[in-house]
């Protein structure tokens, strides 16, 4: 009897922890990505949770990524986002917040340059995501105290608000 009730509460504790909030981390880079890249041009496509894909472009000093479905990654536009890349570009890996077991946002570490001055930042962008349409939706950089709950503080809202309507 003791056991059925330790996993009973067990399980409830782990239903509580889903309802409120996951944020599975999946690869950025790696054997679990698809590889697509020309000389001269970095392509490559990484799986997310429940069907969708990050795919990452680094033409040297301009990089971008999309965020889609994988069924609609090909038929997009353009890219969610794009800036002037520096050195590694994109981090490991990608933190997504999902609600109804779709991902609503995503955080993702990356190093731009900025200003006149072309400095290099490092910081933790957060795109929310509605459906097949993903936006940038802001940046926190990584020296600001606390960036991890920062930027995580920031997903989460988005992932409630979603991309503005244009």
């Amino acid at each position: 009897m003791r056991l059925m009730i330790a996993l009973a509460i067990a399980l409830a504790v782990a239903g509580a922890g889903n309802a409120s909030g996951q944020t599975p981390f999946t690869p950025a880079t790696g054997p679990a990505c698809m590889d697509q890249s020309k000389e001269g041009f970095g392509l490559w496509t990484c799986p997310g949770p429940a069907g969708y894909v990050v795919r990452f472009a680094d033409e040297g000093n301009i990089v971008s990524l999309t965020i889609a479905p994988r069924r609609s990654i090909e038929k997009l536009q353009g890219p969610t986002a794009q800036w002037r890349g520096v050195g590694k570009a994109f981090g490991d890996k990608v933190q997504w917040i999902m609600r109804a077991g779709a991902p609503r946002a995503a955080i993702i570490r990356a190093w731009s340059r900025v200003g006149d001055d072309e400095r290099e930042v490092q910081e933790l962008k957060v795109f929310a995501i509605n459906g097949e349409k993903a936006c940038l939706v802001g940046a926190v950089e990584i020296h600001t105290d606390k960036a991890n709950a920062a930027a995580l503080s920031r997903a989460e809202q988005a992932a409630d608000s979603g991309c503005a309507e244009k």
